[in-house]
C-alpha cells in the first residue's frame, strides 16, 4: 500500500512538470540583439521560417568602432550545403557564404528544463502584464548553453540567450510578434547577389 502511495505521488509531481510548449514555427518581428563577445548591438525585422529552416534579417549593426551599419541578411539552411546572403546597404556589395552549422529553431528544445513563471509588467491588474515560462537547456557534448523566455499563451519567444563556441554568448529579444510572412518573395536572394544574367543564345 505505502509502495502504491509513493508511486502516485511520484505520478502526480511529474504530472506538474510542465511541458515546452509549441512556438509558432512562421512569424516576422522586431529584434535586438546583443553580441558581447563581438562587441555590437543589433536592430532588425525579423522573417523566420521553421518548416524550410529559412532566416531573413534586415539590419542595422551599432558597432563601437566603426559606427553603423546596414545590412539585409538571408540564411537558407534548406540548401547543401546552406547558404548566407549578406548584401551591405550602404555599399551595395554582396558576400555569399557557406553555412557549416545547422540550423538552429527558436524554439523550446525538447529536452529544455523549466526554470520558472514570472509576469512582465504588473502582475494581477487585468491587461497590464504579460505571464511568461522560463527555460533552459545545456548540452556538454557540444558546448553549448540557452535560456528563452516564452510566452505562456501562444508560446511566444520573448528573449534568447544562446552561448556557443562558435558564437560566444548573444542575447536576442523579440517586440510585435506577427505570424505568418507577410510577403513569400522575402527569402528569395537579393538580385545583387546572384551575380551577372547569363548571356543570351546566338540568333
Amino acid at each position: 500500500m505505502k509502495a502504491l502511495l509513493l508511486l502516485l505521488l511520484a505520478a502526480a509531481a511529474y504530472g506538474q512538470v510542465p511541458e515546452p510548449c509549441r512556438t509558432p514555427s512562421v512569424f516576422e518581428s522586431n529584434i535586438g540583439v546583443q553580441d558581447s563577445s563581438r562587441g555590437f548591438y543589433v536592430r532588425a525585422k525579423l522573417s523566420y521560417d521553421r518548416y524550410n529552416m529559412r532566416i531573413r534579417r534586415i539590419e542595422e549593426v551599432d558597432e563601437s568602432r566603426t559606427g553603423k551599419e546596414f545590412f539585409d541578411v538571408l540564411y537558407l539552411h534548406n540548401t547543401v550545403p546552406g547558404k548566407e546572403y549578406r548584401f551591405n546597404l550602404r555599399t551595395k556589395q554582396c558576400e555569399t557564404r557557406e553555412l557549416n552549422y545547422p540550423f538552429r529553431p527558436l524554439e523550446v528544445p525538447p529536452n529544455a528544463t523549466h526554470m520558472g513563471d514570472f509576469t512582465i509588467g504588473t502582475k494581477g491588474a487585468p491587461h497590464e502584464g504579460v505571464e511568461v515560462s522560463l527555460w533552459g537547456d545545456r548540452n556538454q557534448e557540444e558546448g553549448t548553453e540557452w535560456v528563452g523566455s516564452f510566452t505562456s499563451t501562444g508560446c511566444v519567444p520573448v528573449s534568447d540567450m544562446f552561448y556557443s563556441q562558435r558564437t560566444g554568448r548573444v542575447t536576442t529579444e523579440f517586440f510585435d510578434v506577427t505570424l505568418g510572412i507577410a510577403d513569400a518573395n522575402v527569402f528569395i536572394p537579393p538580385r545583387e547577389c546572384m551575380g551577372p544574367p547569363p548571356p543570351l543564345p546566338p540568333h
